[in-house]
């Protein structure tokens, strides 16, 4: 008898949006004859918990109801059960998160309920890449400067959650973020002080934010991630520059400057904070080493 999928859910999320995409799917998976298990999430930790437990189990697949958080940390503990002898499991996205930005990039029908249960049914899948700053995996996209520092104002009690807020946390922060130094191994000159810059974003999805699509050209299953730095610019400047990010026009600026590879170097005066899928994270040390292990997960497409 085949292994059943594991339905994932946060019952909290999206003030209760996520349960009831979880109920339409369970439904939907009973309807087309396959075995679910649906795992609920109470606490910090419990996504890449019962992912790993997937792994071990050999599920069918791994279906997430949710956001950017949930399928970041689910693939988390998708690679850890994987390392550590555990199946390799595809990853099912049933988009019910308020930016959705990971599943902007997959060509898998994410936002409907029907439609990605066929798509589990029929199992075609996609190897797709994973990244990593340091020893920390990200799915979609990880940031240094500016985005960090929006992040860090959502973390403030009584804040608004979600996109709307994130773009409107940004705007109200444009002015008075003050950028920060890095120097990148091999392209910065190591005699010369580096230029002040707003953010540098390293990106496998196209979108990040809920409204920016930082990086356009990026793909999930290229091999390569996307490094997106912008320079520090007067005040007044900044506020076009990031409406262009929003439609994704803002390469063409000369303060943006994207760089495509395997591998990046960031050196920082002390150790920084950085975001990875919109988590906040605190580096160990000062020298920040990012890649992307290419097709390190298994999506359903």
């Amino acid at each position: 008898m085949p292994a059943p999928i594991v339905l994932l859910v946060n019952p909290a999320a999206g003030g209760g949006r996520a349960l009831r995409v979880a109920r339409a799917a369970q439904d939907a998976f009973t309807t087309a004859g396959l075995e679910v298990v649906v795992r609920e999430t109470s606490a910090p930790g419990d996504e890449a918990r019962i992912a790993a437990e997937a792994s071990r189990a050999g599920a069918r697949a791994l279906a997430v109801v949710g956001g950017d958080g949930a399928i970041s940390h689910a693939a988390r503990g998708l690679l850890e059960g994987e390392a550590g002898g555990g199946a390799r499991v595809p990853l099912a996205v049933f988009a019910a998160g308020t930016g959705n930005d990971y599943a902007k990039s997959l060509t898998a029908p994410a936002h409907d309920v029907r439609r990605m249960v066929a798509h589990v049914a029929a199992g075609a899948t996609q190897r797709v890449d994973v990244g990593f700053v340091n020893d920390v995996p990200f799915v979609n996209a990880a940031g240094f400067g500016f985005d960090v520092a929006v992040l860090e104002r959502m973390q403030t009690p009584g804040r608004l959650r979600g996109a709307a807020a994130y773009v409107s946390t940004a705007f109200g922060a444009l002015f008075g973020y003050r950028g920060f130094h890095a120097r990148r191994a091999g392209i910065d000159d190591p005699t010369q002080p580096t230029d002040r810059r707003l953010m540098v974003v390293y990106a496998n999805g196209r979108c990040f934010g809920g409204a920016f699509r930082i990086a356009p050209g990026a793909a999930l299953d290229n091999g390569v991630l996307d490094c997106i730095t912008i320079r520090d610019v007067a005040p007044l400047a900044r506020v076009p520059l990031f409406a262009k990010a929003m439609r994704g026009t803002h390469l063409s600026s000369p303060h943006v400057e994207v760089r495509r590879d395997r591998t990046f170097q960031l050196s920082f005066a002390a150790p920084p904070v950085f975001e990875t899928d919109g988590e906040l994270h605190r580096s160990a040390t000062s020298d920040i080493a990012v890649h992307v292990r290419a097709g390190a997960l298994t999506v359903i497409r």
